[in-house]
């Protein structure tokens, strides 16, 4: 499905990253494994090249412009092209409360990695997603993160993280209409809570997890390989004609009244 794509994923070490990593890696992608913890990226791009799969670790801290041109340069230069991006690479603070309380510097950081991180690398990758479909007369595909929470409010506010999704999920709409003449394609997927050590954090008693399970009609929390197969299938050719989507991926969460 993704045979011969160079596929650049930040947050690449983390439980989503990691499921994306290797999704992508089976679906016959060569992976740039990214993350600001280098071993992080350098354990997953080991096990890749284990399992026989194209992965290379990279580090990067996405906030930072100058430190994304690097990345993207050393990716080009390895593989000689890019024609996919994942912008998986974000944050959710427990210290990120309501708009009310929140410190102002909890708010650049939140917005300066979820948002400046995705605008960063679109930058950055985007001549080379150009070359890409003219060399290899194939689309390029950019797949953004966002959160179904952009789709509803929460009881327990996590305003600046939400404001960052809010941000990406319009950002990639606007991408996707100015960039469909070059053949380039930009979707984003709006995971709701998934099973990972960080947002089980957040429901840390079987009270707690008993409640928002009522919320999904799908009678469970996601899972990474739930969020990582629908980016595979968004970065691939199978989604030819699909731009400019926001795909909720929350068990029906986010369509649930009651």
């Amino acid at each position: 499905m993704n045979h011969g794509r160079s596929v650049v994923v930040t947050g690449g070490g983390g439980a989503i990253g990691s499921a994306c990593v290797r999704s992508l890696c089976q679906s016959g992608a060569k992976v740039s494994v990214v993350d600001i913890d280098f071993n992080r990226a350098k354990v997953l791009a080991n096990e890749m090249v284990a399992a026989g799969f194209e992965a290379v670790p990279f580090q990067c801290n996405v906030a930072s412009f100058d430190e994304a041109q690097r990345l993207i340069d050393d990716v080009y230069d390895r593989f000689g092209y890019i024609d996919g991006l994942v912008n998986n690479a974000g944050i959710m603070p427990h210290q990120d409360v309501s708009f009310a309380t929140a410190t102002m510097d909890d708010w650049r950081e939140i917005l300066d990695i979820n948002l400046g991180g995705t605008v960063n690398l679109s930058r950055c990758a985007l001549p080379h997603l150009k070359e890409s479909v003219r060399r290899r007369a194939l689309p390029s595909s950019i797949v953004n993160m966002s959160s179904f929470l952009v789709l509803l409010g929460a009881r327990i506010p996590q305003d600046g993280y939400t404001a960052s999704k809010g941000a990406i999920a319009s950002l990639s709409r606007s991408m996707a209409v100015e960039l469909g003449e070059d053949q380039i394609r930009v979707n984003t997927v709006a995971p709701g809570p998934i099973e990972t050590p960080h947002v089980a954090k957040f429901f840390n008693t079987a009270e707690a997890r008993a409640k928002r399970i009522e919320r999904f009609p799908l009678g469970r929390f996601g899972r990474p390989e739930d969020v990582s197969e629908a980016i595979s299938f968004l970065i691939s050719d199978k989604s030819a004609w699909i731009t400019g989507v926001l795909l909720p991926i929350d068990g029906g969460a986010s369509c649930n009244y009651i």
